[in-house]
């Protein structure tokens, strides 16, 4: 059987993915992660007899993400070798056309929620009002530490790259959320985490 776990909601499709991977405990195991990922090396794993008769099962984290030549042996390999077990996880949605190359896998996706992207693309100057009621809605449904993963990443990329903030205060907003993570982890925060990112965002975009 083929399992293939994917899409952009990371924290989600990895927890499920080491979920099923807890099963294959008293399996031998072929694991390899991205650039690492060797199609010989696939071979002789699937064409040598396990040493203790034990059960194979291969496991590739970021398979999707390698060069054609490599990645279309290890695909034939598998297609060849039907009897295996096989689990996948991508940190990213897979495209259509590859997926469709492993027609018999038990596919699943994760993915945020359109909400957590409109939040996001709300943090832009003077717009507080908008921006606090997106953010209310999310934090009703969407974990806390995710929310301000990607705060803090938003406001990282925009720190390299272009932002219609000045450099000064974002700098200044995402050392605050990176503080505000270590204070909160020492338990050294003393006011309601939400509320705390809330406030360091509003002031960005008040500035």
């Amino acid at each position: 059987m083929i399992y293939i776990f994917h899409g952009n909601h990371n924290t989600q499709s990895y927890t499920a993915f080491s979920e099923l991977l807890n099963n294959y405990d008293k399996h031998e195991k072929f694991h390899q992660n991205g650039k690492n990922i060797n199609p010989d090396s696939l071979d002789n794993f699937l064409n040598t007899p396990s040493l203790f008769s034990e059960t194979k099962v291969v496991i590739f984290e970021n398979l999707f993400s390698l060069l054609k030549s490599p990645f279309d042996k290890i695909i034939k390999l598998i297609n060849s070798h039907p009897d295996f077990d096989y689990l996948f996880w991508q940190d990213k949605k897979i495209e259509v056309a590859k997926l469709k190359l492993l027609p018999q896998a038990d596919i699943k996706i994760f993915t945020l929620p359109e909400l957590l992207f409109s939040c996001l693309n709300a943090i832009k100057p003077k717009n507080k009002v908008d921006f606090s009621k997106k953010y209310q809605e999310l934090m009703a449904t969407f974990p806390l530490e995710l929310a301000l993963f990607w705060f803090k990443n938003t406001l990282r990329r925009q720190l390299t790259t272009y932002s219609k903030f000045s450099e000064e205060n974002l700098k200044k907003a995402y050392l605050n959320l990176i503080e505000l993570d270590k204070k909160s982890k020492s338990g050294t925060l003393y006011e309601p985490k939400d509320m705390a990112i809330e406030r360091i965002i509003l002031s960005l975009l008040d500035a």
